[in-house]
């Protein structure tokens, strides 16, 4: 994952950021306790809204305990206390990472298979997958195989790949649910999938191109984005993202509205600077250079 996913912190209330920092390390401990100590290299944002929108619609009450954790053995923490709705989110991530790492190992030539087969050897140390995820891990294993497929092909389709990544995305939030929830999960699943795809391609496009590795961004527009470029590709985004809150409207948040306020703070405070960040990137650095050559 990306870790785009991320609220705002500053428009969060109070008691609303404790939440979100108890959700973040509670998501920790979960990990450390359920899928092995270096799962917890693997957390980010992503997985903390993963756990949020489990947690949504799936716990009828939250737990939060303050704790001591290695990284903070001084101060107690609050941690939200482990619940079936970390525990997925945990177990994910491990598939996810797991079979990412495999991927790098199996399309890396030379010097960075070495490097790929160094970084898989924390595979050894994840706990296996749950067996009743292996139809969910095998649905992963197939959707990266088929994006790297796109990318040995060199493909320039945008939609194409963001669109396999989107349905990834949505059968991981949403595989575990039943019911109205789960489809309304997999949407906002799958149009986020969809948003973060784009955004990630167009964070990384000068790195990859100076890497020479794949980015449908390049392919489809260029190794340089104009202006008329980033509206298009902001556009796009957009689109997503104004479907994706549609369906976070349709949530029943009525166990827990401070989850809902973090929610709809990634939602629409979030995500939407992350989408303005990665599109204006490097344009105050040249704003600022024009300013010392005057």
């Amino acid at each position: 994952m990306f870790g785009y996913v991320r609220p705002n912190i500053p428009e969060l209330k109070v008691r609303d950021n404790e939440l979100y920092r108890a959700t973040y390390c509670g998501l920790c401990r979960t990990m450390g306790k359920n899928t092995g100590c270096f799962s917890k290299m693997t957390l980010n944002y992503d997985f903390v809204f993963l756990a949020l929108l489990q947690m949504a619609v799936n716990e009828s009450e939250v737990k939060v305990k303050m704790r001591r954790c290695i990284a903070h053995p001084f101060k107690k923490r609050p941690m939200i206390e482990p619940n079936d709705s970390l525990k997925y989110s945990a177990k994910t991530s491990v598939i996810l990472t797991r079979l990412k790492l495999r991927d790098n190992i199996n399309d890396s030539h030379g010097m960075s298979r070495l490097k790929a087969k160094i970084a898989g050897c924390v595979s050894i140390f994840l706990k296996k997958t749950d067996k009743n995820l292996k139809e969910l891990e095998s649905f992963v294993w197939d959707s990266i195989n088929k994006l790297t497929l796109y990318e040995n092909e060199n493909v320039d389709s945008i939609d194409k790949v963001a669109n396999t990544f989107g349905e990834l995305l949505g059968t991981l939030a949403s595989y575990n649910l039943d019911g109205s929830n789960k489809r309304i999960v997999y949407e906002i699943g799958y149009h986020l999938g969809k948003l973060i795809y784009v955004l990630d391609a167009v964070d990384d496009l000068k790195s990859d191109i100076k890497a020479g590795s794949f980015n449908v961004i390049k392919n489809s527009f260029g190794s340089e984005l104009s202006e008329g470029d980033k509206n298009i590709l902001k556009c796009a985004m957009t689109f997503e993202l104004d479907k994706m809150s549609k369906c976070v409207e349709l949530l029943d948040f009525s166990r827990c509205n401070d989850i809902e306020r973090i929610i709809k703070n990634v939602t629409y405070i979030g995500l939407p600077n992350e989408i303005e960040r990665v599109l204006c990137k490097g344009e105050k650095k040249q704003k600022k250079n024009n300013m010392t050559l005057r």
